[in-house]
């Protein structure tokens, strides 16, 4: 295993729920995100997404962008 992947946190499902809690700020509307389509993930439903660990990574990064105030 390299350093790099051995230092980076696992991207769970709860760990995305909760970023989607802060990032929306409001549990319901958080909830909403997660089972509606969003384009940024090419129409993928985020909840579904959240079975596999690169799925959970996908929906983090871009709730990280919408965190950091990128829309696209």
């Amino acid at each position: 295993m390299s350093e790099r992947k051995a230092n980076t946190p696992e991207i769970t499902a709860v760990t995305v729920q909760k970023m989607a809690e802060a990032v929306f700020e409001y549990r319901e509307i958080a909830l909403k995100w997660l089972e509606r389509p969003v384009k940024a993930l090419g129409g993928d439903i985020p909840s579904e997404l959240l079975r596999t660990p690169e799925g959970c990574r996908r929906v983090y990064q871009v709730l990280a962008k919408i965190d950091a105030g990128d829309f696209s």
